[in-house]
């Protein structure tokens, strides 16, 4: 397989899976000089990427798997409070129906659920206050 010269920071970071915050932390810190793009995904070249994912350890040797996807925590982090804020969209009414309806394994499923993500918001929301005052 070809390399091309020139990668974006996301493709870097699946072929070394690590997440993207880590390459954009090597960026930071001048570890890695970037040509172009998008602050959030700037393009790289390859072998330096390469070079400097060898003198970290970074990634893995066998070239012929498929890069995975590995999200940064403040990527699932995001892409949690943004199907949270979905929550909007659903009624006290709708939720009343639902309980009705479903069956007593996927009420216990809830629960469960509903019982960690209070716990997580709290969290999140004392953090914002820590944050925003």
């Amino acid at each position: 397989m070809v390399t091309p010269t020139f990668i974006d920071a996301a493709y870097a970071a699946d072929s070394l899976h690590v997440p993207l915050d880590t390459i954009l932390d090597l960026v930071r810190a001048g570890r890695l000089r970037t040509y172009g793009g998008r602050t959030s995904n700037p393009f790289l070249r390859s072998a330096e990427v390469t070079a400097l994912a060898g003198e970290l350890g970074l990634g893995d040797d066998t070239e012929s798997e498929t890069p995975r996807r590995v999200k940064s925590p403040s990527a699932r982090v995001q892409q949690r409070i943004t199907a949270d804020s979905r929550w909007g969209d659903v009624s006290e009414a709708d939720i009343r129906d639902w309980v009705e309806r479903a069956d007593d394994t996927r009420l216990q499923a809830a629960r469960k659920a509903a019982q960690l993500a209070t716990g997580r918001l709290s969290f999140l929301l004392a953090a914002l206050e820590e944050r925003l005052g």
